[in-house]
């Protein structure tokens, strides 16, 4: 974990931009700005990595900590855990570092567990990522009750982002005409990652969404899209534009997330701190 850069403030209870937000009219999102702090697991230290995280999240929740943060754990590819919060702009992202580095208390506990981190991972690497959303689709994700984020990543050939985003819009467009019950929020990396990477999120409530998807993209969507000759083109658009797409499902970690109290209130048996477990006795 990174305090500075991964418990940034919790703005209205929200700990995530709308949408993760997709937004399916020109509304701007709330948050424009998306930090994630990844970490790539040793193999066999998944269970000790987990409860340190858990013991410094804790750790700052007791010493009043103002900021949050989202916790998740990868379920599919490498063996990564992402620390994920919003922020309105680049100048208040800069703001809240500043607070969180000007807090001894704070600074004291991101020095303590820091300094263990080696012991558990391979790499930690930092993004900032910017809200994209005329290329999302959907209303605001109830974050409290969802469990998992499906995660794509793309990387889109050099000077070819203009085609990967016209396949986007129309994909968008096909689903504001078919109406469609998904959504999902597109993202641009802006530091951390190479030039040319996005994200596509989707929040789930259940894995048992991903078994909907082949109904709700059915005839009324290939229809809008325009048949065969608009997947075509579809088609086309991303052969010219990626280089690369993968897929990865996430499970939320709750113990190693600081979220709203909102949050915390509508689902206590999930969200709330559970106590440390009791060391035994020799």
């Amino acid at each position: 974990m990174r305090k500075t850069t991964r418990s940034l403030v919790v703005a209205l209870g929200v700990l995530m931009p709308v949408g993760l937000l997709g937004q399916a009219t020109a509304v701007p999102p709330a948050y424009n700005v998306l930090t994630v702090y990844r970490e790539t697991v040793k193999p066999g230290q998944g269970s000790a990595h987990d409860a340190h995280e858990v013991a410094w999240a804790g750790a700052l929740v007791a010493a009043k900590n103002p900021s949050g943060f989202l916790a998740m754990t990868a379920m599919t590819g490498s063996p990564e855990n992402w620390y994920v919060s919003p922020f309105a702009t680049w100048a208040d992202y800069e703001k809240t570092n500043k607070a969180n580095e000007a807090s001894p208390a704070l600074t004291a506990i991101d020095k303590q567990y820091a300094a263990m981190e080696g012991q558990y991972l391979t790499d930690g690497r930092r993004m900032v990522l910017t809200a994209v959303p005329e290329l999302s689709y959907g209303g605001p994700a109830d974050l409290a009750a969802c469990r998992y984020l499906s995660v794509t990543r793309i990387t889109v050939r050099p000077g070819h982002a203009a085609e990967y985003e016209e396949n986007r819009k129309i994909v968008k467009a096909a689903h504001e005409s078919a109406k469609l019950t998904d959504s999902f929020s597109v993202w641009r990396v802006a530091a951390g990652a190479p030039a040319g990477t996005y994200f596509v999120f989707v929040a789930r409530k259940t894995l048992a969404e991903i078994d909907e998807g082949a109904a709700i993209h059915g005839p009324a969507y290939q229809t809008a899209l325009g048949g065969a000759e608009g997947q075509k083109k579809l088609d086309a658009l991303a052969s010219s534009a990626i280089v690369s797409s993968q897929a990865d499902l996430f499970a939320f970690a709750p113990q190693q997330s600081i979220p709203p109290p909102e949050w915390i209130k509508a689902d206590p048996g999930f969200w709330a701190r559970k106590p440390a477990p009791m060391k035994k006795v020799q």
